[in-house]
């Protein structure tokens, strides 16, 4: 299911993603709350996760869950991913396995899936023990609005998160900057039965959103949101083709950082 959200929302959440890289840089489990922290949000949480992969084998710290000061029972759930996307992309294998934890839910990329499965909610209340974010979906608030968002590989977990709360009658809403495919055509057709509002914005030269590939058995969350920055003075390189900065400036974010990738004339 498609959803009408005006370009200047989904740079606010790309701004959230944003937040989620400062926090990371911070080099800690646990990063204290950036100054430039969404207003109007609180930090509830912070996310780790486990990736048992070749070059990263620590927990490391994951993304954050917020809630609107306003009304509680919005929160929103954040996912970063990782700026070099040949790293990552090296270590996996792109094996399809069966998604579990949801009846008839197809099947989903194994390298994403235990990665996910791997994420632990670490709560800002230390009374709150720490548990799975899997089974954080079944401690929300009756009537609790979810929004989870990512970038590149956290995409990837945030539209796992996103189809496990859909499964469990959640309101939710996904909004994904340069996904990846997740799973495969019977992943997909579940994830739609499901009516999740869902955007995701792909740029048409990055190389993410083209793997795993269609020939293997995978399918994207259809319709995607193109953007093209092969129109914009950015430079053509994977990395940049690929940097949330790229994708905010070429979405109209006046503030985007674009120093790296920003061609001279």
């Amino acid at each position: 299911m498609s959803n009408t959200i005006s370009m200047e929302k989904l740079i606010d959440w790309g701004h959230f993603v944003k937040v989620a890289y400062e926090m990371y840089a911070q080099n800690h489990l646990s990063p204290i709350k950036p100054a430039d922290f969404p207003a109007g949000w609180e930090l509830v949480a912070n996310l780790t996760m486990t990736p048992h992969l070749e070059k990263m084998q620590e927990r490391e710290f994951g993304g954050f869950i917020a809630r609107s000061v306003d009304n509680p029972l919005q929160q929103a759930v954040v996912i970063r991913g990782t700026e070099s996307p040949l790293d990552w992309l090296s270590d996996f294998e792109f094996i399809l396995e069966t998604f579990h934890e949801v009846p008839d839910g197809g099947k989903t990329e194994q390298g994403f899936t235990n990665l996910y499965r791997s994420m632990m909610v670490e709560y800002a209340d230390a009374s709150i023990p720490s548990e799975t974010l899997m089974a954080s979906i079944d401690a929300l608030p009756q009537g609790t609005r979810l929004l989870v968002t990512g970038h590149s590989l956290g995409s990837s977990l945030a539209t796992l998160h996103a189809f496990l709360a859909g499964s469990k009658n959640v309101d939710v809403e996904l909004i994904t900057f340069a996904s990846p495919r997740v799973g495969d055509k019977s992943f997909v057709e579940a994830f739609q039965r499901m009516n999740i509002p869902n955007t995701r914005i792909f740029n048409k030269p990055d190389i993410v959103p083209q793997v795993p590939v269609e020939i293997a058995g995978y399918r994207h969350l259809e319709p995607g949101l193109e953007i093209n920055s092969a129109l914009y003075p950015i430079k053509h390189s994977i990395p940049c083709y690929h940097a949330l900065s790229t994708y905010l400036y070429v979405m109209g974010d006046t503030e985007a950082n674009i120093s790296k990738c920003k061609t001279t004339p």
